[in-house]
């Protein structure tokens, strides 16, 4: 079943990566997200980048078929798998993240707990959730305020949609994934400086869908 369920899944994703592909390449540096044209098709992303968007989102999606069980929350964790490839992908190349797709996360997370709160699997692993998420945003929100320019507000709000997310399945998860997150940051921070010797600033969206992706797989192990 599992292998069915993951394969299901990941064909799934590959295809939500179609569009997802199309909006990521589309999207500009400011300014809302907005359905490009044939985006069913993936224009007008080449097709190399949507080849390359669809096999990440179902792998991605395919990772989670694997790992979380077939319950109510399991829309919330696929859904992630593949806004998440699509908002890294936009954080490296337009280093943004924008607001429409972390707060989807937000609110799909939310809601898939909500329901399986209510139908018994346990309010309290929803009050978990809320409190990591909000518990992070806060933190990062106020090191973003004290370190001005060195963390955006999209980087907040995509961090505390991670920790929200796997705080459903364990706190442990949520704090694995956030910390693997930030130390893949904080590498690929080193390894850029090193490499260009400039101090530019390196798009956190990637390590921390990495890093959530290492938490999924930590939680459910």
């Amino acid at each position: 079943m599992t292998v069915l369920t993951a394969t299901a899944l990941g064909f799934a994703g590959a295809l939500a990566g179609i569009p997802v592909a199309a909006v990521a390449y589309s999207t500009s540096t400011t300014g809302p997200v907005r359905l490009p044209a044939r985006w069913w098709a993936g224009g007008p992303a080449p097709t190399a980048v949507v080849l390359v968007t669809a096999t990440a989102t179902g792998i991605a999606a395919a990772i989670i078929g694997a790992a979380v069980p077939p319950t109510l929350t399991l829309p919330a964790f696929w859904l992630f798998a593949v806004l998440g490839t699509g908002l890294a992908i936009i954080d490296a190349r337009y280093r943004r993240l924008p607001h429409q797709l972390t707060g989807a996360l937000w609110a799909s997370s939310g809601l898939c707990f909500a329901l399986a709160a209510i139908s018994g699997e346990g309010m309290a692993r929803l009050l978990r959730a809320a409190g990591a998420g909000a518990a992070t945003a806060t933190v990062l929100l106020v090191v973003a305020l004290i370190l001005s320019g060195q963390l955006g507000l999209g980087d907040v709000v995509l961090a505390g949609a991670v920790t929200l997310n796997l705080g459903w399945l364990s706190i442990q998860g949520a704090v694995v994934g956030l910390l693997a997150g930030l130390v893949l940051q904080g590498v690929a921070a080193i390894a850029i400086r090193l490499w260009r010797t400039i101090d530019a600033l390196t798009p956190m969206g990637p390590a921390l869908f990495v890093g959530w992706l290492l938490g999924i797989v930590y939680a459910t192990r």
